[in-house]
């Protein structure tokens, strides 16, 4: 195993916990090194930080695996799979078929993320040298969790800067034509191979049940949709009336299959439309609750300016429609749109439309993503719920 020598003054943000080593940290020719190899960690002073894999041409050259005396063994990477999944079956979410077994670094498994939808599992990877270890990946997850078909999602577009091709397959067993799951009551159809991420948005689960709180009796507007589940999570609380937006044809027909396979259809109606255009043309005081569940607005830095315009417009055209005394869920599932950044936007969306908000809850992303505390950039979502005064 080939030794990576950090600069002076570089192993600090290492020692305290964070699993990326930065390109500019490193003081050996990065050019030496095989991509997605296996190195070692050291301090300019020559100790051990552990040990991971590089690319030589990534920003983030080299992510950290291993703690320091410790080889990337079967048993190693058996054990932190079999841990991570154990905690989710039996501390966040006992009992249930749904969650994410594997979260990246929070996890230990950096580039690797696993779904379970009951006896289907999804994995996706998104770096080249868990990519050399995808065949151990594969014989793992069968082994732990016998599914009935395992699938991959190499489609997201963050792999090609590790330069690895976008692909999505069956890699064991048989994936039915039609596959539903139950999750916190409600039933879903799961499509991993066609719909997006990795069949559904398991990130937003504890935000939908804090919803039910808020929504009995209420006239609820559920902007950009997709397949129906904070909309179904509304009706399953006993919100009066719910209307589920979404610019996607396919979307509309899932959510509307959802809610007939859960006989919410007479209280829940869905309609195909871009959410801007949409809420240009609804009264002022219109609903009582509106969820704005974009996707993400700004996937590079560079695109945070615009997307922070985009994100006040969205506010200020929703708070616009709602009653005073309503409830706006704003999220945004935008990484670089950080939460000072996310703040501001509301803020300005407040002012623009002359409305004070109280906020009520801020929440993140459910348990099975954990944030790692030495790593803010393994929390991305950002959930507010904000009380229009």
């Amino acid at each position: 195993m080939k030794p990576v020598n950090l600069h002076s003054g570089r192993a600090r943000r290492i020692l305290q916990g964070h699993r990326w080593v930065f390109s500019n940290e490193i003081s050996d020719r990065l050019s030496d090194y095989e991509p997605g190899s296996w190195v070692e960690v050291r301090s300019a002073k020559g100790a051990s930080l552990g040990s991971g894999y590089i690319n030589p041409r990534s920003l983030i050259a080299v992510r950290l695996v291993c703690p320091r005396g410790q080889e990337p063994t079967r048993d190693f990477f058996y054990n932190l799979i079999k841990n991570a999944a154990v905690r989710r079956s039996e501390v966040y979410y006992p009992g249930s078929e749904c969650y994410r077994i594997v979260y990246g670094e929070s996890d230990g498994l950096p580039g690797l993320v696993v779904d379970r939808y009951g006896e289907v599992l999804v994995y996706q990877i998104t770096t080249l040298g868990m990519a050399r270890m995808e065949p151990l990946v594969q014989e793992l997850l069968v082994d732990l969790f016998r599914p009935k078909a395992l699938v991959y999602r190499h489609d997201a577009h963050v792999r090609a800067l590790e330069g690895l091709p976008l692909e999505k397959g069956v890699a064991y067993g048989e994936l039915p034509d039609e596959y539903w799951v139950t999750l916190d009551g409600i039933e879903f159809q799961v499509a991993p191979l066609t719909s997006q991420k990795t069949g559904f948005y398991l990130d937003q689960r504890d935000n939908r049940k804090a919803l039910r709180h808020w929504v009995r009796g209420k006239r609820v507007l559920d902007l950009f949709c997709y397949n129906g589940a904070w909309s179904l999570s509304a009706v399953a609380a006993g919100a009066g009336e719910v209307l589920g937006v979404d610019q996607s044809s396919e979307a509309v027909l899932q959510a509307r299959s959802n809610a007939i396979r859960n006989g919410m259809d007479d209280r829940c109606r869905f309609m195909e439309d871009e959410a801007f255009h949409f809420l240009k043309n609804v009264e002022k005081g219109s609903y009582d609750v509106i969820i704005l569940d974009p996707p993400a607005f700004a996937k590079t830095k560079s695109a945070l300016p615009e997307a922070q315009k985009g994100y006040t417009d969205l506010n200020r055209r929703a708070l616009l429609a709602l009653n005073p005394g309503g409830l706006l869920i704003s999220c945004s599932c935008s990484y670089h749109m950080n939460a000072d950044i996310f703040r501001e936007a509301i803020l300005q969306a407040a002012q623009a439309s002359s409305r004070q908000l109280r906020l009520l809850e801020t929440r993140g992303q459910a348990l099975d993503h954990p944030v790692l505390l030495a790593m803010p950039e393994t929390r991305y979502l950002k959930c507010y719920f904000l009380e229009v005064m």
